[in-house]
């Protein structure tokens, strides 16, 4: 018995307020795509605030009006040059896993636990019968409107 490895795909979209731009690398490396990056932007969310009272604009109130709401995903997942940071991202969704693994009670025949990762969330589930199944969690973003997307790991 070896153990199972299941690799998921899970795509990414960006929440409000927000928007991303996937840069890839230049036709003469030879791997454009693993040389690529994903750019965080700001959109302007004042129409929302103003028909929908749920939000402040990030990018029209002063730091010292947003210090109540929700951090924006620059200040949490992105690196100092507005680009997602994988191993933040990847960490950030270990934290989210790990609570849903403490949520869900555990049974006497099967345990959940987060593996330790950098640049992916990967899970264990193990049985008494000492076999395991380890599910890989690979963030994507999708290219434009097409069917492709693009693996963050």
């Amino acid at each position: 018995g070896e153990d199972l490895v299941l690799h998921l795909l899970v795509p990414i979209k960006p929440p409000p307020g927000h928007s991303f731009h996937l840069e890839q690398g230049t036709k003469e490396e030879s791997l454009p795509v693993r040389n690529s990056r994903l750019r965080v932007e700001l959109e302007c969310m004042c129409t929302r605030e103003q028909w929908r009272g749920d939000t402040l604009c990030f990018l029209h109130h002063p730091e010292d009006k947003l210090i109540y709401q929700e951090a924006s995903l620059l200040q949490t997942l992105c690196t100092s040059s507005l680009y997602l940071d994988v191993q933040k991202t990847a960490f950030w969704l270990q934290q989210l896993m790990t609570a849903a693994c403490v949520a869900v009670p555990q049974g006497n025949t099967c345990k959940l636990r987060v593996l330790p990762s950098t640049r992916s969330c990967k899970l264990k589930l193990s049985n008494t019968f000492q076999r395991s199944l380890t599910i890989q969690l690979l963030l994507a973003v999708q290219q434009g409107d097409s069917d492709t997307f693009v693996c963050m790991d």
